[in-house]
């Protein structure tokens, strides 16, 4: 992938910005012009969540960047807010939402298909000017977006476990809430042994119990009166029947009688007797409606009461006793503590038996070490103490100052040309003031030189206010500020 441009719109006020497919240099005399912004808004452009800089908000400004992929299309990505960002290639449009599809733009921008691994290729290819240069194998890129050797190597592996990842999250969110129900638990003894349990008698528990009752009663009154009229409205129909058909009967004294709805005995009563009852019912349903309107009336004019309090300790009472009235069983939410940690333990475990199987997938981690070793060796470190334990070690104290910049800056190039093998693709290489405080004019050289031999067919961009000695190098000159 190469930038080809980017224009930066702030208002009326525009900024077009060309860059070549080779050596790029933003340059500024001194520090605080934009060399900083201008990189990160390339970032911006292509879709990540990068942090605003001091004086610009990114959300603010208009940007659209020019690319060109690997495959040769050329691709145009328009950016003005945080939350979307529209793609145009081959004159068709898409837009992305951000940042629920940011892994689905970044498949098409990186010819990637493994999350783990789309998700690390920001650490591989941008050295941020705040943290970029003490980032290893863990940690943050930039802003919230992180870098992990586990996750890369497992990408690169084709090694996939996200739906294990994602169900240890999903525990964890579980966790969280079940500790939360546990504090409120605790929370409410301390509630009983302090007002000796009058928190039970609340007003509103006794309004919330009345208005219960009523709807209770309200439903058991209306399932009645539904059975009514159906027994009502099947009589009726039985009683017309009768009469339409014509039914005789035969007496005792050997009379020939027509059945009709006047000589039925006793059914005209039962209808009476069930039209009577559903008045009454009736009756009962109103009342009880005017009820639970006069409830309901009174804990709406309470909750505007409230609403006027502005005394602490009152309204800390008023918590104390809707807390209180919470339903918690504090012994089985302290079991679903228990039970979702071992879950959580358990899926570790999966996950790190992936990632294990990861770690040696011999071919992936012998490269990237034999690259690092390479680089390292030429950036003056003693052979001796280079191990590949540096892979994945969590220790860097004894990494420190310059040789802490250099190991970063070799292991993660060795991880950088290792995945552009695997996916056959080329990255732009983003360096924001490579030449830190402990790191002397010979090591720069060293570093820049691992660059134009290993790493000439990448676009090179640069951030500094030093030059450095890259071929047909293209200046990129910010002499106030980014945009004026």
């Amino acid at each position: 992938m190469i930038f080809n441009s980017i224009k930066i719109k702030e208002g009326s006020v525009q900024r077009l910005i060309e860059f070549s497919n080779k050596n790029n240099l933003i340059h500024s005399v001194t520090n605080s012009k934009g060399k900083t912004t201008l990189l990160r808004l390339l970032l911006y452009s292509i879709g990540y969540n990068i942090p605003n800089t001091k004086h610009i908000k990114f959300e603010d400004l208009e940007i659209e960047s020019l690319i060109t992929l690997d495959n040769g299309d050329t691709v145009t990505l328009h950016r003005s807010s945080r939350d979307y960002i529209v793609i145009k290639k081959g004159g068709e449009e898409e837009v992305f939402i951000l940042n629920s599809q940011e892994t689905e733009l970044h498949k098409i921008v990186f010819n990637a298909s493994n999350t783990d691994l789309i998700n690390n290729l920001l650490g591989l290819f941008y050295f941020d000017q705040e943290k970029g240069w003490t980032l290893l194998n863990r940690g943050v890129v930039i802003g919230s977006i992180r870098f992990n050797i586990e996750e890369l190597i497992r990408g690169i592996a084709n090694i996939d476990c996200s739906e294990l990842i994602k169900q240890r999250e999903t525990k964890k969110q579980d966790l969280l809430k079940y500790k939360q129900m546990f504090s409120v638990a605790k929370y409410q003894e301390t509630i009983d042994v302090e007002s000796n349990n009058l928190a039970q008698d609340s007003y509103n528990t006794r309004i919330d119990i009345s208005l219960n009752q009523c709807r209770m009663e309200l439903n058991l009154l209306k399932a009645e009166l539904r059975r009514i009229n159906k027994v009502l409205k099947d009589n009726k129909a039985f009683t017309k029947f009768i009469a339409e058909i014509g039914l005789l009967i035969r007496t005792p004294d050997g009379q020939t009688i027509s059945v009709t709805e006047e000589n039925i005995v006793g059914l005209n009563d039962t209808i009476d007797y069930l039209i009577a009852k559903r008045q009454i019912i009736i009756s009962q349903y109103k009342q009880l409606q005017n009820k639970l309107i006069e409830i309901e009336r009174e804990r709406r004019a309470e909750d505007i009461q409230l609403s006027f309090f502005e005394d602490e300790e009152t309204i800390s009472q008023i918590f104390d006793k809707r807390i209180a009235n919470i339903p918690i069983n504090e012994m089985a939410v302290k079991n679903g503590i228990t039970r979702i940690e071992q879950e959580i333990k358990t899926i570790s475990t999966r996950i790190k038996d992936v990632s294990q199987k990861a770690k040696n997938a011999r071919n992936i981690i012998s490269s990237i070490f034999a690259n690092t070793k390479k680089y390292l060796l030429e950036l003056g470190l003693d052979e001796s103490k280079i191990t590949e334990r540096y892979l994945f070690t969590s220790n860097l104290k004894e990494l420190s100052g310059a040789i802490l910049h250099k190991t970063v800056f070799a292991f993660r190039l060795a991880c950088l040309s290792e995945v552009e093998k695997h996916l056959g693709i080329k990255f732009p290489i983003i360096l924001d003031s490579p030449s830190g405080k402990e790191i002397d004019q010979q090591n720069i050289q060293a570093m820049i030189n691992i660059l134009k031999r290993d790493f000439s067919d990448n676009q090179i961009i640069i951030a500094s206010i030093y030059n450095y000695n890259l071929d047909n190098v293209h200046s990129i000159n910010i002499i106030n500020k980014l945009i004026e």
